[in-house]
């Protein structure tokens, strides 16, 4: 039987992802600097003052929605696990091109709420020096963290300091396209930039190349 304790976490759990899902709608709809913690209160049935015993500032909460949101892209990818990314190996039967899930990556992981909010804090943090002084090393240990999910085993070290570059690059390159849909007219043309530069970057996260290379 569930205990009183258990009961009062969970519902502590609650309203903590509650408050998060709805920092995640005002940065997504309205952008960093008009996101405030009475339009996060306005989007949940949650007291200021349970906000301000999870979350003290509006800082603490952002730094919230990232610790959230960048566990969630680890989730997505330990679920879909790396064999079903073209990233590190050439395809096999079955296998969907490299276009396709890159076109998917921006589809289900960037060009949503939870991709345009995390862009947003990204952004603020340029000229907010005290939330990029308290997020900038959760984002170096995720990076690495995503880093190594990908890379294959038994790559010697330069073989796995190219492949994290081009990981890198590839991550950078499919983020900005959040800011590129602002210079077209036509939604698809973004998966048509998406899918040219698939090709440029495929023969660079293949092991063939990878071993070629050594």
């Amino acid at each position: 039987m569930e205990s009183k304790l258990d009961k009062k976490k969970q519902r502590g759990e609650n309203t903590r992802k509650a408050l998060i899902v709805s920092t995640i709608d005002c940065l997504d709809r309205l952008g960093y600097a008009e996101t405030s913690i009475n339009r996060v209160l306005e989007g949940v049935d949650v007291s200021r003052g349970a906000l301000m015993h999870h979350f003290p500032s509006k800082e603490d909460l952002v730094i919230g929605t990232v610790d959230f949101l960048l566990s969630r892209i680890l989730r997505h990818y330990q679920v879909e696990s790396p064999s079903s990314f073209p990233f590190v190996q050439t395809g096999g039967p079955g296998r969907g091109s490299f276009a396709d899930t890159l076109v998917a990556y921006w589809k289900n992981i960037i060009d949503t709420p939870e991709g345009r909010a995390f862009t947003e804090i990204i952004m603020a943090t340029r000229t907010d020096k005290a939330l990029s002084q308290r997020i900038s090393g959760r984002l170096e240990n995720w990076n690495d963290e995503l880093d190594r999910f990908f890379l294959p085993p038994n790559l010697d070290a330069k073989a796995a300091q190219d492949m994290t570059l081009t990981l890198v690059i590839l991550r950078s390159f499919i983020r900005g396209m959040i800011f590129q849909q602002e210079f077209h007219s036509d939604p698809s043309y973004i998966e048509k930039i998406i899918r040219r530069f698939s090709q440029i970057l495929e023969p660079h996260l293949t092991l063939n190349t990878l071993t070629s290379n050594q």
